[in-house]
């Protein structure tokens, strides 16, 4: 009888020993679940802690807003709604004819430039560097003192 279980006990250290890799693995696999289980465990009372905070909020609002309407009955709480960006009921459309500007040393930077801006839509100024886009924009406001 007790070669059949040193014969079997040589088995399984045999076992063992030819598939030791398949073991690590699977030990690597049931600590990857364990893992996951106890993230997924504190995040869940993370979320009921969130809940009882949130609903503790609403409640003290409710409250203050009661307290307001007891103690100032005439005071009325408005209820903020957003109802989006509203078109302006005024626009302005630019043009410009025969803009110039002249510097003191002579030299003129910008002669004759005509265009107009629309209301409503996008206008882009583009150029490379050193063109005079902002010379250009300094000069249509008005506020080009070179």
């Amino acid at each position: 009888m007790a070669s059949d279980s040193e014969s079997g006990m040589h088995t399984v250290a045999q076992y063992v020993d030819d598939n030791w890799s398949m073991l690590a693995a699977l030990v690597c696999v049931i600590a990857l679940i364990v893992g996951i289980y106890l993230v997924d465990r504190r995040w869940r009372r993370r979320q009921i802690e969130k809940e009882k905070v949130t609903g503790f909020l609403k409640q003290s609002h409710s409250f203050s807003l009661t307290l307001v309407r007891h103690f100032m009955p005439s005071f009325q709480v408005q209820k903020y709604q957003f109802r989006g960006i509203q078109a302006k009921a005024g626009t302005a459309d630019i043009e410009f004819e025969g803009l110039s500007l002249e510097l003191p040393s002579g030299k003129r930077v910008l002669d004759g430039v005509t265009g107009n801006f629309n209301a409503g839509r996008l206008c882009a100024i583009m150029g490379p560097s050193g063109a005079g886009k902002t010379t250009f924009m300094n000069a249509l406001c008005g506020k080009a003192t070179y």
